[in-house]
């Protein structure tokens, strides 16, 4: 029993992560600026990256876990900072935000 709700758990994570993962890539592709970029890219290895390897404790394999949760540790430490490097160049190149389409 505890097999099968690990399972389906499992599985709604991977959909999540998924699901998650696809919209925020399409986000990186259609966002105009930089900065818009940069928070669809955040969404995509923070929430989505992160769900997926969550996915992983259902193989009940004590390596595929511990590397499972040494990514997502390398994750949570790395992703803000690169996130933060990227907007700071653009800051300091002056990179402008396009003008909004009136309504």
């Amino acid at each position: 029993m505890p097999g099968v709700v690990l399972d389906v758990v499992a599985t709604a994570s991977l959909a999540l992560g998924l699901g998650v993962t696809t919209i925020g890539l399409y986000g990186v592709h259609r966002m105009p600026d930089i900065y818009s970029r940069l928070h669809a890219a955040g969404m995509v290895s923070g929430l989505g990256v992160i769900a997926i390897l969550m996915a992983s404790i259902a193989t009940r394999n004590a390596a595929v876990i511990t590397d499972a949760a040494l990514i997502i540790v390398f994750l949570l430490l790395t992703a803000p900072i690169s996130s933060h490097a990227i907007a700071w160049a653009a800051y300091r190149r002056r990179t402008e935000r396009p003008e909004r389409e009136q309504r």
